[in-house]
């Protein structure tokens, strides 16, 4: 009896062991589409690398208008900027794409073009990273997008 203990205790410790699999760390492209497709996104804050935010003042034209739009990506890898304080007018429009690591897009929109390194992306936040000057000298910066309603 006690032999048959043993060896039921030894399948269900090799079974747990076999049946653990490695996490996958790598998001796939259908995953991060979903992801950026799911949502209207808007800037909400623009930070330095260490996620501190940086003043409006300090940042260029091009990116203090960022926060008045609201961003639609879609899945024929076109995007949109809205304007919503002006009957929600298509202000922009572009392409984009996911590099081949899912890690970072490529923007193709009149006035911000680039790859653009993706921070973060889930359902309730987008960060991505851009180069752009800040006091006159171009530095990491983090656009901070939160879905719009």
């Amino acid at each position: 009896m006690n032999r048959l203990r043993f060896l039921l205790l030894c399948f269900v410790a090799i079974g747990s062991l076999v049946g653990c699999k490695d996490d996958n760390n790598n998001p796939t492209a259908g995953s991060q589409t979903e992801l950026l497709v799911g949502n209207n996104w808007q800037v909400t804050d623009i930070t330095n690398a260490n996620g501190q935010s940086i003043n409006r003042n300090q940042l260029s034209t091009t990116n203090q208008i960022l926060f008045g739009l609201k961003f639609e990506f879609r899945n024929n890898n076109t995007v949109r900027a809205y304007d919503p304080n002006s009957s929600n007018s298509i202000v922009n429009q572009g392409t984009w794409t996911l590099a081949s690591d899912n890690k970072s897009m490529d923007v193709d929109v009149s006035g911000f073009k680039g790859n653009f390194p993706i921070i973060e992306l889930n359902r309730s936040s987008l960060i991505l990273r851009q180069q752009a000057p800040v006091n006159g000298t171009t530095t990491d910066i983090n656009l901070v997008f939160a879905p719009s309603l």
